[in-house]
């Protein structure tokens, strides 16, 4: 069986995409591997970035300091013919036990279009104290 899995998509420009990767068991997680988002080589000035996160509420401007941002990524695409190589950082500290969420735009103002992503997971099994502490980053340490 294949260990590690794909996630890819495209969601709405200045939106927030969940991805489900909870399977009930909170002895079982995925660690990100990689992040990539890009937007749409027909679309003109389109750079894009965008931010990967633990929470439905993450911010799309990348907060290093924030336990919930996990991921953070951008590409430049100048046109259909050139593009650069994707900026993408992922915090080697972390198992996501619930959902996925990403939060992209443009950095152009008033580019309406699609934010494509590219994420590989691979899938981690923890003890109970593991998954415990997990949880508890997985809520950020200045959640009330």
């Amino acid at each position: 069986m294949k260990s590690r899995r794909t996630l890819r998509g495209s969601f709405p420009e200045g939106t927030t995409r969940q991805i489900i990767v909870d399977d009930g068991r909170y002895n079982h997680g995925y660690k990100v591997i990689s992040f990539v988002i890009a937007g749409s080589p027909d679309l003109s000035a389109n750079d894009a970035f965008g931010t990967l996160g633990l929470s439905e509420d993450i911010d799309v401007s990348w907060d290093w300091g924030d336990n919930r941002q996990i991921g953070w990524s951008g590409t430049t695409i100048t046109g259909s013919a050139s593009a650069s190589a994707p900026f993408s950082v992922i915090d080697p500290d972390h198992i996501v036990v619930n959902d996925l969420f990403i939060k992209g735009v443009f950095a152009t103002a008033g580019i309406v279009g699609n934010i494509n992503y590219l994420i590989e997971i691979e899938p981690v099994t923890m003890s109970d104290d593991q998954a415990i502490m997990a949880l508890i980053k997985e809520r950020s340490q200045d959640d009330l």
